[in-house]
C-alpha cells in the first residue's frame, strides 16, 4: 500500500513539475508576444507621429505660400492706388502752394 502511495505521490509531483514547466513556457511565450506587440505599437506610433509632422509641415508651407501670395496681391493693389492718387495729391499740393501769399523779400 505504501508503495502504491509513493508511486501516486511521485506521479503527482511529476505532473506538478510538468505543469509548472508548461506554465513557465506559456508565460515566456506570452511575454515574447507582448514584447513584440509593444515594439510594433511603438513603431506604428512613431510612423504616425512622423506622418503627422510631415502633414503639418506641408499644411504650414501651403498656408505660408498662400499668405505670401495674398500679401503680394495686396501690395500690388496699394502700389496701384498710390500710383493713381499721387498725381492728384501733387496737383492739390501745388494748387495750395500757389494760393499761399508770396513772401516779400
Amino acid at each position: 500500500m505504501l508503495a502504491l502511495l509513493d508511486s501516486t505521490e511521485a506521479e503527482r509531483e511529476r505532473l506538478i513539475a510538468h505543469a509548472r514547466r508548461e506554465a513557465e513556457r506559456i508565460v515566456a511565450a506570452a511575454r515574447t508576444t507582448a514584447d513584440g506587440i509593444a515594439a510594433d505599437a511603438a513603431q506604428r506610433a512613431e510612423t504616425i507621429r512622423d506622418q503627422a509632422a510631415r502633414q503639418a509641415m506641408t499644411a504650414a508651407r501651403e498656408q505660408a505660400a498662400s499668405i505670401t501670395q495674398e500679401a503680394g496681391k495686396q501690395a500690388a493693389r496699394i502700389h496701384e492706388l498710390s500710383r493713381q492718387r499721387i498725381p492728384a495729391l501733387v496737383s492739390g499740393v501745388v494748387g495750395t502752394i500757389r494760393l499761399l501769399p508770396a513772401e516779400e523779400s
